[in-house]
């Protein structure tokens, strides 16, 4: 490395190691209060919190998509699926021009400097894989709460070519990096990293799924709408690939089996309970010493990793009980599960970036000792101080999305199920064809939106309280 390129580093390290901006951002910590807040039904704090935290020069500069995502959310969860969907799209921006740099110019995302002499914090977070997917999935739900089914079906049809998108990418990003690799002599594997837990990463669940990304939930809403709206040959390659990913789903094959012979009466409707629970995991770093190749051998160095941490984990209820029936619940996507299956994918990529960037810091504190003491002593606290692995991560995605399914009688219907503190009850509008009732479990309230399908218009009516054991919650109009 020539001076050049050390006093690039030192200049990183000295800015990125002292300020308050995005690169150095606690993200986890900083949701914390938030996720605590909506588990307490106490929605509308925590939008608030959300802006406090995203006032520009507090803690960020410019609102990026983890706000957007984030808020799209809140405002979800408060049934305001109107400012909910124009959040989601704001965010939708993002992952499109991250889309169109993938389709362009991928070796711009590849090459990115500061990852490579910093920590993967510095790069723009583009969203998780799992994450854009869930994001096209959101506004899939979000535009049929709305009554814009147009809009539902280029959001699905834009689902299957981000995965595409994704699929091809990350093949490209890996073999950039083991090219970049070679090029500055490093071998590297991940049964280096003795001190991290890879079981975490190596389970039955983790290993079923085929990628961390596709969602058998987004495949299935899919056919379920087609279904609904009377377009059954379109349905059934929905609930195919819903097959694919959930293969011993019987709700799916149900869905497979009896598309198009569903015929709900003319006071029916044809009713899909999502119920998402409790929230997804946290990404945290964890530091382990890695033998890196230096000038006189190698050296143990710690170097930092992401971490999957689960929390608030969801309570799924069994069934749920309405006019008179007993509804089976089957969970269709585990995001909990998808984020593992997404890092040990991406870790050999991970351990690749990390070395090469630890190899790259260890030439320039070898030039900075030669310049003097002092300066190898800031180089190397600088290198210390900045070595963290990325923590940011969507934070109020659910952690399981489960669905139920049945033809019920229109008009209003109590719905009945359990949660993690109780039995919870609430009246809910069954409207004509079909309707969709989202239903959100967290660990001390439950949130019920609901569009009201009666007639031509949609009207936004929602709920949110605590699990009540005895009485029925009163039902909040917005």
């Amino acid at each position: 490395m020539n001076s050049r390129g050390l006093n690039s580093l030192l200049l990183l390290v000295c800015v990125l190691a002292g300020c308050a901006g995005n690169p150095m951002r606690q993200y986890d910590d900083e949701l914390k209060g938030t996720v605590n807040l909506v588990n307490s039904g106490a929605v509308k704090q925590a939008i608030e919190q959300l802006e406090k935290n995203n006032t520009p020069g507090v803690i960020t500069q410019d609102k990026d998509i983890l706000y957007y995502f984030e808020k799209g959310e809140l405002l979800t969860l408060d049934s305001n699926y109107a400012n909910g969907r124009d959040s989601w799209l704001k965010a939708d921006e993002f992952v499109r021009e991250w889309e169109d740099s993938v389709r362009t110019d991928p070796a711009k995302l590849m090459g990115n400097i500061g990852s490579v002499l910093i920590n993967d914090k510095t790069r723009r977070y583009e969203g998780q894989d799992y994450e854009k997917v869930m994001l096209s999935t959101n506004l899939t739900l979000n535009h049929v709460m709305l009554g814009n089914y147009d809009l539902a079906r280029i959001e699905m049809k834009k689902t299957y070519e981000r995965e595409k998108l994704i699929e091809s990418f990350r093949e490209k990003e890996y073999d950039k990096l083991q090219e970049e690799a070679k090029t500055q002599n490093v071998a590297v594997d991940v049964k280096q990293m003795k001190e991290y837990p890879m079981a975490e990463l190596d389970t039955p669940e983790v290993n079923s799924l085929k990628n961390g990304f596709q969602n058998a939930f987004a495949h299935y809403l899919a056919g379920y709408f087609f279904e609904v709206t009377g377009e059954s040959s379109l349905a059934e390659p929905g609930y195919r690939n819903a097959l694919k990913l959930a293969p011993n789903s019987r709700i799916v094959q149900a869905g497979l089996k009896d598309v198009g012979r569903r015929r709900p009466g003319p006071k029916e409707a044809d009713v899909l309970f999502v119920i998402e629970s409790g929230f997804a995991p946290a990404w945290k770093s964890i530091t382990i010493p890695i033998p890196i190749p230096r000038s006189t051998g190698f050296m143990i160095t710690p170097l930092s990793f992401p971490l999957i941490k689960s929390e608030n984990k969801g309570f799924v209820p069994s069934t749920v009980s309405v006019a008179g029936k007993q509804l089976p619940v089957e969970t269709l996507t585990n995001i909990d599960t998808m984020a593992r299956r997404q890092l040990k994918d991406q870790m050999p990529g991970i351990l690749l970036r990390t070395v090469i960037r630890a190899v790259v810091k260890s030439v320039a504190q070898d030039q900075a000792y030669k310049g003097g003491l002092a300066l190898g002593v800031l180089v190397n606290i600088g290198t210390v101080v900045t070595e963290q692995a990325d923590e940011r991560s969507w934070r109020t995605l659910p952690e399981r999305i489960s669905v139920a399914r049945a033809t019920l009688p229109q008009g209003s219907q109590t719905i009945e199920f359990q949660t993690g503190s109780g039995t919870y009850r609430k009246e809910v509008i069954i409207g004509s064809r079909f309707t969709i009732i989202p239903i959100r479990i967290a660990s001390g309230a439950v949130y019920i939106g609901q569009p009201n399908i009666l007639g031509s218009g949609l009207s936004d009516v929602g709920a949110s309280g605590k699990p009540a054991p005895k009485k029925p919650a009163k039902k909040t109009s917005l």
